[in-house]
């Protein structure tokens, strides 16, 4: 990396190619930090969608949960509006083969289904009212040279000093920074989602509650259906999965069973096909280039939360480039260091994640439902673990104990050498743990 100052200068450009949350925090946070340092700089954020004509769909399931509405009213001055929310969530429920729970837990704010498209449209309206300017075109290419970045799109170009790449998971986009830069795009999961009408009286019966599948299913490593208005949308991920996978996913008994009973349906499913990554991004900064949120793998490793963690990384980068310049080595003291929270959490997501595939594939995770049943400090574990909530640093130090152990080893014993099927223990009233009225076989 070059040692040579790339401070920014007054009436600088800056230059985000992506236009969605990260993307729009981003240029906000560039021009508050600006002001705060009396530089007026120019912002021009190039995003190819207008998500207020609705002819797009994000293959985010669309779920916004805490702190993100701290996040944007502290750092931001952006008021999250009740408008957005399709439904707020109270509870998840984990499924695994044979059984399932509620899992509640002391969630500091609110969980909330949006619709993603006005969420971006009011993320990127903000960025505009802050000052950046909006192209809607697409990037065509990019070159980084050492006075400066030119970025070429389909209807003009750009010239700045730096470039920020908000692009979440674009193969396109990521193709143009893989050519201009060291930049690798990250390890990542594919996704499948599609949509279903149970009709109201089931939704109803449903009520605010995301349901989550970790089943003994070759090649989905997680499923998940969350209430919208209307309708259920229903995800599944993997590294192959596709609208076959799909299907074997909606036809198992423990999706059956959830699923009201099935009527003719006029239309065929719609699906659509996306990706989370799993792992950082190689090179993901360097000189007078970076990326944020998706691009450069920066989320909670397997749970999500990418909609926190783009708008985070868009405000840290910002901070960097105007306080401390954007060089590489400015990047890696600065932006990165505040990105610890993130980073840190990696080997212990890492861990979270083999366990929990390594449970599914040798059918033990009925059996973790049980232990959960009877010890609420692992039932809280699991919830954390699927809503986010808390670390995984903070839930493995939480949750590890001697007792625990003797609970994992005793059902160890039950499944692979008694080879008995996991049940709830009698002594616990199945209203607290399971959500009968939801139990629809087909």
């Amino acid at each position: 990396m070059s040692d040579n100052p790339m401070v920014l200068k007054d009436g600088d450009t800056v230059c985000v190619v992506g236009g969605g949350p990260g993307g729009s925090a981003c240029a906000v946070a560039l021009k508050k930090e600006a002001k705060s340092v009396g530089k007026n700089i120019h912002v021009v954020v190039i995003e190819p969608k207008k998500f207020n004509e609705h002819r797009h769909y994000n293959q985010c399931i669309g779920v916004l949960s805490p702190p993100l509405e701290t996040i944007l009213d502290e750092n931001l001055g952006i008021c999250f509006t009740q408008d957005l929310v399709l439904k707020e969530m109270k509870q998840y429920c984990i499924h695994s083969d044979r059984l399932h729970m509620n899992l509640h837990g002391e969630e500091d704010g609110k969980t909330y289904a949006v619709s993603r498209i006005k969420f971006d449209a009011l993320m990127l309206e903000e960025a505009r009212k802050s000052g950046a300017e909006i192209r809607y075109n697409r990037v065509t290419g990019m070159e980084v040279n050492d006075d400066g970045v030119l970025v070429y799109s389909d209807g003009d170009n750009c010239k700045a000093q730096v470039v920020v790449g908000a692009f979440g998971m674009d193969e396109g986009t990521a193709q143009l920074f893989e050519q201009a830069t060291p930049y690798r795009q990250p390890d990542c999961l594919n996704t499948i989602i599609t949509h279903i009408y149970p009709g109201q009286e089931f939704l109803d019966q449903v009520g605010p509650s995301i349901q989550a599948f970790l089943l003994s299913m070759k090649g989905v490593e997680f499923g998940a259906v969350t209430p919208k208005i209307d309708h259920l949308s229903i995800n599944i991920a993997g590294r192959r999965v596709s609208s076959k996978v799909m299907l074997e996913f909606l036809r198992s008994d423990p999706v059956q069973r959830f699923l009201p009973p099935h009527k003719r349906r006029e239309k065929p499913l719609k699906y659509f096909k996306g990706k989370f990554p799993i792992a950082p991004a190689t090179g993901f900064f360097g000189d007078r280039y970076v990326t944020i949120g998706d691009a450069a793998g920066l989320m909670r490793p397997f749970k999500g939360k990418g909609i926190n963690s783009a708008c985070l990384t868009g405000i840290y980068v910002a901070r960097s480039i105007v306080h401390h310049g954007f060089s590489g080595q400015a990047f890696e003291n600065h932006f990165y260091k505040d990105c610890e929270d993130l980073t840190g959490d990696l080997p212990y997501g890492r861990v979270i994640r083999l366990l929990t595939n390594l449970c599914t594939r040798l059918k033990f995770m009925d059996h973790l439902l049980v232990i959960a049943a009877m010890d609420s400090v692992f039932r809280s574990c699991m919830f954390n673990c699927v809503s986010g909530q808390k670390s995984y640093k903070t839930i493995f130090r939480e949750t590890a104990s001697l007792g625990l152990g003797f609970s994992f080893l005793r059902e160890i014993f039950k499944r692979f050498i008694l080879n008995h099927p996991a049940r709830f223990p009698s002594s616990i009233k199945e209203a607290d743990i399971i959500p009968a009225s939801v139990e629809r076989p087909l």
